[in-house]
């Protein structure tokens, strides 16, 4: 059998921090208030034009499109006045999996090229590799 990473159309890039230690990764409970409507999540990784997310077991997505919304603030502080910057873009879940222990993996596509969210993604490839963690949110899209 084939490995499926040669059956990629894109090169991807792994965000490592966030893959290292399943005992690493924070707790679910970690969104800022004005988004409580949608499932909080953690970017793994992105290729062209794509992303994987990983979200909690007990919010499965269910819905083919959503908004992703990044969350780029400090999600270590107690007060309400998180300072919290966001980029968004409109994506397609291609597929999901369980992940053991973790929550539940989704493979997604961008729907427009060079939103705010995947702009930010490829502009910061470095930093995100070397560890800084991409929190998010997924809100689902009307119609």
């Amino acid at each position: 059998m084939s490995d499926p990473s040669d059956l990629r159309q894109h090169a991807r890039t792994d965000f490592l921090a966030a893959q290292l230690d399943a005992d690493s990764l924070p707790g679910w409970v970690f969104k800022p208030v004005q988004f409580s409507q949608g499932p909080a999540g953690l970017v793994l990784n992105m290729s062209d034009g794509g992303l994987q997310v990983l979200t909690s077991a007990t919010e499965p997505l269910l819905d083919d499109k959503y908004e992703v919304v990044l969350l780029l603030g400090r999600s270590d502080v107690d007060s309400d006045d998180e300072q919290v910057s966001w980029f968004n873009g409109i994506v397609e879940r291609k597929w999901s999996r369980p992940v053991p222990r973790m929550g539940n993996l989704h493979g997604m596509s961008f729907v427009a090229r060079n939103s705010t969210a995947e702009q930010f993604l490829n502009g910061h490839q470095g930093a995100l590799e070397s560890g800084q963690w991409v929190r998010c949110v997924l809100l689902k899209v009307a119609g």
